[in-house]
């Protein structure tokens, strides 16, 4: 089995939030804690970009590909050998382990990055040459291009798969989407 690693993007300022979505409760355990047993439970080292214990970005506020960038340069820069991240945010209540290990499966029979349509995030994503090379690119010293994770997948020609469970998908940024989902996960008001 190919080296993956889990990654969690918890980096954001959740200013729609109003508060630190890491921090938000489900069933007892923060998003944090609760994205993190959901990689564990598959069998992956987790790493944390972002967030009060995570790893802080090598330049601030760039968003979920800034997360990126940075844990691919520590990995190199520290010769952790990871030849796949699955990157997952922080803000997926009702993500699953059966959705996860689909990306994971179908990613290291093809090789290629993969995610589901419509979905950037979650994401299987090799860490090879061609990414290397890409990020170096984007984050280049006066570089004008998109630092975005949607022009990643195009730059890596990932893989979309069909949504099978949209529900799982389902990312709350908002105290309003938060409380829709509140009953379905366990939340309680400890925040």
């Amino acid at each position: 089995m190919p080296s993956c690693h889990g990654l969690i993007l918890a980096g954001g300022l959740s200013t729609r939030m109003g508060t630190d979505k890491s921090q938000l409760c489900r069933n007892q355990q923060t998003m944090l804690e609760y994205t993190e047993s959901l990689l564990q439970s598959l069998g992956l080292d987790v790493l944390v970009s972002g967030g009060d214990v995570g790893i802080p970005d090598v330049v601030p506020q760039l968003g979920p590909l800034g997360g990126v960038y940075t844990v691919v340069n520590k990995c190199q820069v520290e010769g952790l050998l990871v030849e796949a991240l699955l990157i997952v945010p922080v803000d997926m209540p009702l993500l699953t382990p059966a959705v996860l290990q689909h990306l994971i499966r179908t990613g290291e029979m093809s090789g290629a990055a993969v995610c589901y349509e419509g979905c950037y995030l979650p994401l299987y994503l090799p860490v090879n040459e061609v990414l290397s090379n890409y990020l170096a690119e984007v984050f280049a010293e006066g570089s004008t291009l998109p630092r975005s994770v949607k022009k990643l997948l195009t730059a890596v020609n990932a893989e979309q798969l069909p949504v099978t469970e949209p529900t799982s998908l389902v990312n709350t940024n908002t105290p309003e989407e938060w409380l829709s989902i509140k009953s379905l996960v366990g939340g309680d008001d400890a925040e």
